[in-house]
C-alpha cells in the first residue's frame, strides 16, 4: 500500500510539473506570436497549439530513446537529489509523463479550434 501511495504522489507531482511547463509554453509562445502576428488571435492560438504538439511529441520520443538506450549508461549524477523529489519514478518516466501532459494540452486546444473556432 505504501508503494502505491508513493507512485501516486510521484504521478501527481509529474502532472503538476507538466501543467506548469505547459502554462509557460503557452504564455511564451502566445506572447511572441501575438507580437509577431500583430495581435491576430487566431494565428496565435494556432502557433501555441503547434508548439505544444511539437514539444510534447519530441519529449515522448526523447523519453523512448532514453528507455531503449543500452543499459551501459553511467549512473545518474544527481540520483540522491532526484530521489528526494521522486521516490519511485525514474527521470525517463517523468519525462514521458510530462510530455504526455504537454501533448494533451495541445490536443485540447486543437479540439477546441476544430469544433468551435473554425
Amino acid at each position: 500500500m505504501k508503494k502505491i501511495s508513493e507512485v501516486l504522489k510521484d504521478f501527481f507531482k509529474s502532472i503538476i510539473v507538466g501543467n506548469l511547463i505547459s502554462l509557460v509554453i503557452v504564455l511564451i509562445v502566445g506572447i511572441i506570436s501575438l507580437l509577431i502576428s500583430k495581435f491576430n488571435l487566431n494565428q496565435s492560438i494556432q502557433n501555441v497549439r503547434s508548439a505544444l504538439l511539437i514539444i510534447g511529441s519530441l519529449g515522448i520520443m526523447l523519453g523512448a530513446l532514453l528507455i531503449l538506450k543500452k543499459r551501459t549508461e553511467k549512473e545518474l549524477l544527481f540520483k540522491e537529489d532526484w530521489q528526494k523529489k521522486y521516490n519511485v519514478l525514474s527521470y525517463k518516466t517523468v519525462l514521458i509523463l510530462i510530455s504526455f501532459i504537454i501533448l494533451l494540452y495541445g490536443g485540447i486546444i486543437d479540439w477546441i479550434v476544430f469544433h468551435y473556432i473554425q
